[in-house]
């Protein structure tokens, strides 16, 4: 008789975390950057899945971030799965807060962004061998991300520009990173001799029956070359410093032809990368007019 005095015989029995979390996946799949995600917004289900929703508490959530080993940038999305989740739940009248609520995630110092010389470009060029050296080829000249190159399809490719539309794994064809990743960029002529010889019956330029062991084969192309391991995103960071410090491009041109949201974004990765030397005032120059109350020229300019 006291459930009934209570109310609490007309309470919502709550459900397992896995019930809430196929609502959030729901309401999340229209995203562009869903199908990227899943696999780890999958793990945080594993997890948690047949636990009753409302006996899951903050130190189980702070200890299973704890004990993820992979960088705290990283474990945003299994972050992001969890909060949406009891979000879920409390819509559903199930619970009145979130254990998730303010849980923030510790920042790190950030690393240097990887690249590599010119010379260690060319050695690699030099070097690759089959569908390797096209894909390089059009790599480290439009910075392109790896999954951008392998969705290339023929109709994409230009006269003077590529068009990028789609981002193609092994295991799904999915829009790109942003909304600002579908874009054209240029690419220099002479690459494409290399390029046209990849023309198959396929609508694709990668064949991804042959590029399944492209990583594979990459890392023993460096190893070949005798140069330091590095991740095959390290082309685009190659493409990026390499235009900045030569001074082909502005901050803005490059945030365009990479695919950021904003200038901001670009800057933050590649500021520590620029060389300081690589701007400098010539003798003449004075801003205000002061020596000898004569106009000077003045100049600025970037070295090559």
């Amino acid at each position: 008789m006291t459930i009934i005095a209570t109310g609490e015989i007309f309470k919502k029995k709550p459900k397992t975390f896995s019930h809430y979390f196929e609502m959030y996946l729901k309401s999340v799949n229209r995203n562009r950057s869903y199908f990227q995600a899943l696999p780890h917004r999958r793990k945080v289900e594993a997890h948690f899945g047949s636990r009753d929703i409302d006996t899951i508490t903050r130190l189980d959530i702070k200890n299973y971030l704890l004990d993820l080993p992979i960088l705290s940038r990283s474990k945003a999305i299994y972050l992001g799965a969890i909060v949406g989740t009891f979000n879920c739940a409390i819509d559903d009248g199930v619970i009145q807060t979130s254990p998730a609520h303010a849980i923030r995630l510790p920042r790190e110092a950030k690393s240097d962004i990887q690249y590599f010389s010119k010379q260690e470009v060319k050695k690699l060029l030099d070097n690759a061998e089959g569908d390797l050296n096209p894909y390089l080829l059009i790599a480290f000249h439009t910075g392109m991300r790896p999954e951008e190159v392998l969705g290339l399809q023929w109709g994409d490719i230009g006269s003077t520009h590529i068009s990028i539309k789609r981002a193609r794994t092994r295991n799904s064809i999915r829009p790109t990173k942003t909304p600002k990743g579908v874009r054209e960029v240029p690419y220099p002529s002479f690459i494409m001799e290399s390029v046209n010889k990849l023309k198959a019956n396929s609508l694709w330029v990668f064949n991804l029956q042959d590029t399944n062991s492209l990583y594979y084969r990459w890392n023993k192309l460096l190893e070949r070359c005798e140069i330091p391991k590095r991740k095959l995103y390290a082309t685009r960071h190659t493409f990026a410093t390499t235009a900045l410090n030569d001074g082909l491009l502005s901050i803005n041109e490059l945030a365009g032809i990479l695919g950021h949201t904003s200038p901001n974004i670009t800057l933050q990765y590649y500021s520590s990368a620029i060389k300081s030397n690589t701007v400098f005032f010539e003798g003449g120059f004075d801003l205000f007019c002061l020596k000898n109350d004569t106009e000077e020229k003045r100049t600025l300019r970037k070295t090559l």
